[in-house]
């Protein structure tokens, strides 16, 4: 690509940069030392909190680790305790519905749609989709998880789950 993203994203204000992309918000992502939280995670982790989601010593799954979503949420969740293992493209599918299928809490923000069989989520874990594409053909926005997940616990809907926040 032409554009240079790392001296876009520094031309950014610190105190303007609401999905912590640039590069002090990556270095610096306690949110004791940033001065605004990326916004996603941040709602990712009002949303864990209003529900009373148990995170300490939890198995949580997050399935994207882009610089304003996945990375900063792992992070954050890490700082509350949880087991966090972080899986990416170059996952292999059977490793990928192994972690899955392990976890308590699955957070999925890859934006790609079908990646996870909502067969793979345990009846007691909990799940939070962030990730959505606009589909065409459907005309509207679709979750990453392909199938039904009313037999998890609890989990929140795309569209409707973390975007309102």
């Amino acid at each position: 690509s032409h554009i240079d993203q790392t001296k876009c994203y520094n031309m950014i204000e610190i105190d303007r940069d609401v999905d912590g992309a640039h590069y002090v918000g990556q270095k610096e992502l306690s949110l004791a030392s940033n001065p605004l939280a990326p916004v996603t995670p941040n709602a990712t982790i009002d949303l864990i909190d209003r529900y009373g989601v148990e995170l300490v010593n939890k198995k949580v799954v997050v399935v994207g680790r882009s610089r304003i979503v996945g990375s900063p949420l792992a992070y954050m969740l890490r700082q509350r305790g949880s087991i966090v293992t972080t899986v990416h493209s170059q996952v292999s599918p059977d490793n990928l519905k192994s972690l899955v299928q392990s976890a308590d809490v699955v957070v999925s923000c890859a934006g790609s749609p079908g990646l996870l069989d909502a067969d793979w989520i345990q009846p007691h874990a909990e799940v939070i989709s962030i990730g959505t594409t606009f589909c065409e053909e459907k005309g509207a926005l679709v979750s990453d998880f392909s199938g039904d997940l009313d037999h998890c616990h609890r989990y929140s809907p795309v569209p409707g789950g973390i975007g309102p926040l």
